[in-house]
C-alpha cells in the first residue's frame, strides 16, 4: 500500500516546488502497474501459482493484494513486490488504457446509486477534491500522459513511502527474510517526500438542493449535513466518527421506540440508511433513502434527530459492546485485517488502538453530537425516473 489515491493530485516539493496533476492520475497508475514490460499477464502468472490478485484505489491510498491458500506463497509474494516496483509503459499502451477507463467511469454514472453519490459529494463540497471521483473525469484522463506517470510513480512509489503487510499463519522471520532477499537484489532512487496540498473547506456546501434524472423506476434521495472535524489527533477525529455512527445506530434502528412505527407506514424500507466520514479536511453524515417526497426523507431524518435521548440511552453499552464484539470478529478475517493494518500504518495509528476506540466513549459524550445535523449546512440530493 502506498499513501497515493485520488485526492493526491496537488504535490509539495521539498524544494516548494508545487505539482499540479490530473484529477484520476492514481487510480491510472494502479491499471498501468498491472501491466508488465515483458508482455505477460500478471493476473494470470498469479492464478498460475494457486494466488487471486487485486488493487483498488481510494482517496488516501493505492492497495496491491494478493490471497492465497497454499502453505508456499514465497512465489506470489515475490511476484507483488516485482510488479509493484516496476512501472514500464509505452505511449501507446497509455492512449489504449484511456479508453478503458473512460468506459469504466461512464458505466459508473449509468448506475443510479453511485451517480447519486457522485452528484451529493458535488453538492456538498465547493473545492476539496473527494468531489471528482476517483477515476477522474473523462477531460482529465486523456490529458494523463506517459511522462506524468512515470513522475508520479517515482515521487511516491518509493519503499520507504510504502507499507508491506502479510497476515499469514508461517513463521514470520522466515517470510521477512525473503522480503529482504528480495529488495537487496534491487536499487531504488533518494526518495524525498511529496506532501499533499488541500486547501480548507469552508462550511457552506456547495448547492442546497439538487435533482438529475435517469432511467428508473423508484426515486432515491441523499439528505447530508457537513460538519467540521474534531480538532486535536486523527484518533480524536476516529473516535468522532463512532461516536456520531453509535447516536445514529440508537436513533434510527428499534432501539428507538418509534421505528416499527416508521416500518409500518412503509416511511423506511430496505434502502433506507446513512454514511458517516470524518477525515483531517471535513465531516459529512449523508442520510439515504427511496421514496417519492424529498420532505418525507428530511421530516422522517428530523423527527429521528428529535427523538428525546434518554428514551435510547439505556441501550448504549449494549451496542457500544456489539460494535467491539464486531472489530474483534473483524481479526478473523485476514483480507479485512491487511487492509486496516496498512492503512493505520500510513495513518500514524495504532491498529489495535483503533479496535477498543470505542471502548472511550461514554453515553454523556453522544449529548454533544446533535450539534452536527445543523440544516444550515445541508443539502439534499435526488435523482428522479425521466417518466415523472
Amino acid at each position: 500500500m502506498v499513501p497515493f489515491g485520488s485526492l493526491d493530485i496537488r504535490q509539495q516539493k521539498p524544494d516548494g516546488e508545487i505539482i499540479e496533476s490530473n484529477a484520476g492520475v492514481a487510480h491510472f497508475l494502479e491499471h498501468k502497474l498491472f501491466e508488465s514490460n515483458n508482455g505477460a499477464d500478471i493476473m494470470e502468472a498469479f492464478s498460475a501459482m494457486s494466488a487471486n490478485v487485486n488493487a483498488f484505489t481510494s482517496y488516501n491510498e493505492t492497495c496491491y493484494y494478493f490471497s492465497t491458500g497454499e502453505a508456499d506463497f514465497s512465489q506470489p509474494l515475490e511476484l507483488l513486490l516485482d510488479f509493484v516496483q516496476n512501472l514500464s509503459i509505452t505511449d501507446e499502451s497509455v492512449e489504449k488504457e484511456k479508453g478503458i477507463i473512460i468506459q469504466e467511469l461512464r458505466m459508473y454514472m449509468q448506475m443510479p446509486e453511485a451517480r447519486l453519490m457522485y452528484e451529493t459529494y458535488r453538492s456538498l463540497f465547493k473545492t476539496h477534491p473527494v468531489r471528482i471521483d476517483i477515476g477522474g473525469s473523462e477531460e482529465s484522463v486523456k490529458a494523463i500522459t506517459k511522462a506524468e506517470l512515470y513522475d508520479l510513480y517515482e515521487a511516491n512509489y518509493h519503499p520507504s513511502n510504502s507499507v508491506l503487510v502479510i497476515v499469514s499463519g508461517q513463521e514470520s522471520e522466515k517470510i521477512l527474510d525473503l522480503v529482504k532477499a528480495n529488495q537487496a537484489g534491487k536499487t531504488f532512487p533518494d526518495f524525498e517526500a511529496r506532501r499533499r496540498l488541500i486547501d480548507m473547506e469552508e462550511l457552506k456546501v456547495a448547492k442546497k438542493h439538487h435533482s438529475f434524472a435517469m432511467d428508473i423506476q423508484a426515486k432515491k434521495i441523499t439528505y447530508s449535513f457537513k460538519f467540521n472535524p474534531a480538532q486535536g489527533t486523527r484518533m480524536d477525529r476516529l473516535v468522532q466518527e463512532w461516536m456520531i455512527r453509535i447516536y445514529l445506530e440508537l436513533l434510527f434502528s428499534s432501539y428507538n421506540p418509534l421505528y416499527q412505527n416508521w416500518l409500518d407506514s412503509n416511511r423506511i424500507n430496505d434502502y433506507f440508511g446513512y454514511e458517516v466520514d470524518v477525515t483531517d479536511e471535513y465531516g459529512f453524515v449523508m442520510f439515504y433513502g427511496e421514496k417519492e417526497s424529498e420532505e418525507d426523507l428530511v421530516a422522517l431524518v428530523n423527527e429521528g434527530l428529535s427523538t428525546d435521548f434518554a428514551t435510547v440511552a439505556p441501550y448504549f453499552e449494549n451496542l457500544k459492546k456489539r460494535y467491539f464484539g464486531q472489530a474483534i470478529r473483524s481479526l478473523n478475517n485476514p483480507d479485512d485485517m491487511a487492509v486496516s493494518f496498512a492503512r493505520c500504518v500510513l495513518l500514524g495509528l495504532d491498529y489495535f488502538a483503533t479496535l477498543d476506540c470505542v471502548n472511550q466513549i461514554e453515553v454523556d459524550d453522544l449529548k454533544e453530537i446533535g450539534g452536527v445535523f445543523d440544516s444550515a449546512h445541508s443539502s439534499i440530493v435526488s435523482v428522479r425516473s425521466k417518466k415523472a
